[in-house]
């Protein structure tokens, strides 16, 4: 039933009706705004969602764009990390009364296009590069909040980050207290930058903390193909033995490693010790359980929603750059070298 039929059915006008449906009750009395509602719940009126936009003046719609390079782009939303946050997003900007558009995007051009087209109020961006968060603030003058980039000291933007120095800098800490010297850094790219370069940073300030020397071969590049990936690892376990322990930049590399070992005939942590980062849903399924940093993914979303909210409302007077903290879970993929030395 449509709203001409129901005012038609109470001989009230469109006008009455549309008033009923979204709570303007100064002009009528209350004994018509009680039938309206009953003859709307009688036939299960759903109001149309863009005459409601239209009304408003705006369009509800915060849009979610994900560019996370780090996996493959047919399946960068199956990844458990992007998943999560995605899943966090939708609920905090539904329990604002908003609607979540979201588009995986696969370039930079293909983001500032988004950027200029979509009919969003505001834009919660993930996983860009600086200098393209940089190009797309200037491209739009919609409310922007970031999550995972990094800017130079003193630059105003939105921004919700993770210490993601300090987790893998603590967590190389950990396994330098359990005897390990010989520790390979896993990536999936041939230059690190964003969180990854963060990480392998706060890998390296440990190392050099603990006096050891930096070397190229201290790092592994696996490739972000799925179809290439078993080769790596194949190349990947000829240096265990020599490595005592692989440092993934993701518990989703992680967790695939400790498969492809176990099923080659590896140990896990009796051959190579293995650490991931993020303790999402593969770190709790993969046996063992894996050692990981942990980062608070529902509250990256709560936090970047909030951006946007206060944004759209005038409250935020200034830009934020938030970095959450992190914790080390420890599990049961590590080995304890000393203790084994000690028996």
């Amino acid at each position: 039933m449509t709203i001409k039929e129901i005012a038609r059915a109470l001989n009230v006008s469109t006008a009455t009706v549309s008033n009923v449906i979204h709570g303007h009750l100064e002009k009528m009395s209350p004994e018509t705004a009680q039938l309206i509602r009953e003859k709307i719940e009688q036939y299960q009126y759903i109001p149309n969602m863009g005459a409601r936009m239209l009304a408003k003046g705006a369009s509800q719609i915060i849009g979610v764009i994900t560019n996370y390079p780090n996996r493959e782009e047919k399946y960068a939303l199956q990844d458990p990390f992007v998943s999560e946050m995605i899943g966090g997003l939708e609920n905090a900007i539904r329990s604002r009364g908003y609607y979540m558009m979201l588009r995986a995007a696969q370039n930079a051009p293909e983001i500032h296009q988004i950027a200029q087209t979509w009919n969003a109020d505001g834009l919660i961006v993930m996983g860009l590069q600086a200098n393209q968060c940089r190009e797309l603030q200037e491209a739009t003058n919609k409310p922007l909040v970031f999550v995972d980039c990094y800017f130079d000291p003193g630059e105003q933007y939105n921004n919700i980050g993770l210490d993601d120095q300090g987790g893998m800098y603590a967590l190389t800490q950990y396994l330098l207290s359990l005897g390990h010297r010989e520790i390979v850094f896993v990536g999936d790219q041939p230059e690190l930058w964003g969180v990854d370069a963060r990480r392998l940073r706060g890998h390296q300030e440990a190392l050099k903390e603990a006096g050891i020397a930096w070397e190229e071969n201290r790092y592994f590049y696996i490739a972000k193909d799925r179809k290439r990936r078993d080769q790596d690892f194949g190349r990947l376990a000829r240096r265990i033995g020599a490595a005592s322990a692989f440092m993934f930049i993701s518990d989703y590399y992680a967790a695939e490693a400790i498969n492809y070992f176990k099923d080659h005939g590896y140990q896990i942590p009796r051959d190579v010790s293995v650490t991931g980062f993020d303790d999402n849903i593969l770190s709790h399924v993969v046996r063992p359980r894996l050692t990981t940093v942990h980062q608070d993914i529902a509250q990256k979303a709560e936090m970047a929603v909030k951006g946007i909210a206060d944004l759209l409302m005038g409250d935020l007077e200034e830009a934020v750059d938030v970095r959450l903290p992190t914790r080390i879970v420890k599990g049961k993929s590590v080995r304890n070298l000393k203790f084994v030395e000690s028996v």
